[in-house]
This record gives C-alpha cells, sequence and structure tokens, in this order.
C-alpha cells in the first residue's frame, strides 16, 4: 500500500512538473512573437510545411469526414422530418465539433512528429547547445516561428477543410435521401450563426499553438539516440492529440455557457 502511494506520489510530482515546463515554455514563445520580423523567412517556411504541404492530407480526409457526416444524418431523416433541416445539421456538427476535431488530430500526428522528430534531431546532436554558445535563444529561434506559423496555417486549413465537408456532406444526402440544392441552402440558413465559426476558428487556433508546443515541449527534451527521439516524438504526439479535446470542450464550455 506504501509503494503504490508512493509512486501515485511520483507520478503526479511529474505530471505537475511537465505541465509547469509546457506552461512556461509556451510563455517563452509568446514573448518572444515581436521579434518575428527577424525570422520571417522561417516563418513563411514553417507556414508552407504545416499548410501547403498538409492540404492533400486535409483534403482528403474533409471529403470523408463530409460524406460520413451526410450518411449519418440522412439515416436520421424520418418522413415525418423536413429533409432541408440535413442542411443545419451538417453545417452546426462540422463547424463546432467534427471539422475542427478531425483537423486539429490530423495535424496531432502530421505536424507535432514533425516539430518532435525535428528538434529532437538537434538536441541529440548539439545543435541546440551550438545555438545557445552563440547566444541565440533556442526557443526564440527555433519554437516561436513554428508557432506563429500554426496560428495562421492551422485556421486556414479549417477555412478550406469545413468548405469541402459541408459539400460533400450534401453530395452524401443527396445520393441517400435525394436532398435538392435549394433544400440544403434553406437547412444551411435556419442554422447558420456567426457565433459557431468564430468558435470553429478559436480552436483551429488553440490547436495550433498545443500542437506546435507539444512537439516542441518532447523535442527539446528529447534523450540521446535514435530511441530518444522516436520516444519522444511518440509523446509528442500523444499530448498532442488530448490537448486537441481538452481545448475542443474548453472552448466550446466558454463560448457556451460562460
Amino acid at each position: 500500500m506504501k509503494k503504490l502511494i508512493e509512486n501515485i506520489g511520483a507520478y503526479t510530482i511529474s505530471a505537475f512538473t511537465k505541465i509547469g515546463k509546457i506552461a512556461i515554455l509556451t510563455y517563452q514563445s509568446f514573448i518572444s512573437i515581436y521579434k518575428a520580423p527577424k525570422y520571417i523567412q522561417q516563418i513563411v517556411e514553417q507556414f508552407i510545411y504545416i499548410g501547403r504541404r498538409s492540404l492533400v492530407l486535409v483534403i482528403v480526409i474533409s471529403i470523408f469526414v463530409g460524406l460520413a457526416i451526410g450518411v449519418e444524418v440522412g439515416f436520421q431523416m424520418t418522413e415525418f422530418t423536413p429533409h432541408w433541416t440535413a442542411g443545419g445539421l451538417i453545417l452546426r456538427t462540422i463547424l463546432i465539433d467534427i471539422g475542427p476535431l478531425t483537423l486539429g488530430l490530423v495535424l496531432s500526428g502530421r505536424v507535432s512528429a514533425g516539430v518532435a522528430s525535428e528538434l529532437g534531431t538537434m538536441k541529440v546532436t548539439e545543435q541546440i547547445d551550438a545555438l545557445r554558445s552563440f547566444a541565440i535563444d533556442p526557443v526564440e529561434y527555433l519554437v516561436t516561428p513554428r508557432l506563429i506559423a500554426a496560428m495562421f496555417a492551422v485556421p486556414t486549413l479549417l477555412i478550406f477543410s469545413n468548405f469541402i465537408s459541408i459539400y460533400f456532406g450534401y453530395y452524401s444526402c443527396r445520393m441517400t435521401i435525394n436532398l435538392t440544392w435549394n433544400a440544403f441552402v434553406k437547412g444551411l440558413r435556419f442554422s447558420y450563426n456567426f457565433k459557431d465559426i468564430i468558435i470553429s476558428l478559436i480552436k483551429a487556433f488553440t490547436f495550433g499553438v498545443a500542437i506546435v508546443v507539444s512537439g516542441a515541449f518532447y523535442g527539446l527534451n528529447s534523450q540521446r539516440g535514435a530511441k530518444g527521439v522516436g520516444k519522444a516524438t511518440t509523446q509528442a504526439v500523444v499530448l498532442a492529440s488530448i490537448m486537441v479535446f481538452i481545448l475542443s470542450y474548453l472552448v466550446s464550455l466558454i463560448m457556451f455557457y460562460i
């Protein structure tokens, strides 16, 4: 029993220590944003990496997300339910929850893993120590440009993703319940709420921050060797995925009830 309590205490201390270190890294990254003009080239490169190079993957996943939601919404329609309501259901489902969550999880696997592996490799090959020896702050030089790029790239990707998913949601309903375009647009107009768009973009913004910070934290604290870099990459993806769900809940709670 004593050993169990000691283990619980050790894990608790370790968890809160990591939370504190992640909070410090996030703070250091944000306070360096005012130096962004010095790193325009790195920001553009990271925007291309996070945004343009993720676009094909996002488009493919968005298509099938829209098709799946359309099938499920169409299945819920009965002879007593006006078919035009399907448009509103598809719109709000994608904007508020499914769209941001799907994009966040996809980018957690791609971007967070990439950041962790890249910074982890730099850590084990002592490139980060070399930056410090030249009085260059690794957080300012490596993390902040990625953070700024993600804060713009992820919402931009979400806009594309939402449009694609909503359209293919309509297409799926058209194939299953013969939903007309005019009926679909009627449902969109009836359920449209500008607040839903704001919530969706806020989620994308916070997801971008969480994804980059998770990858950077484990990359900068990677252990020696290929095994250490691989472990850091796995941990970064796990943490980023968990943070996506937590932030989705918190943003929805704050925007809807507070």
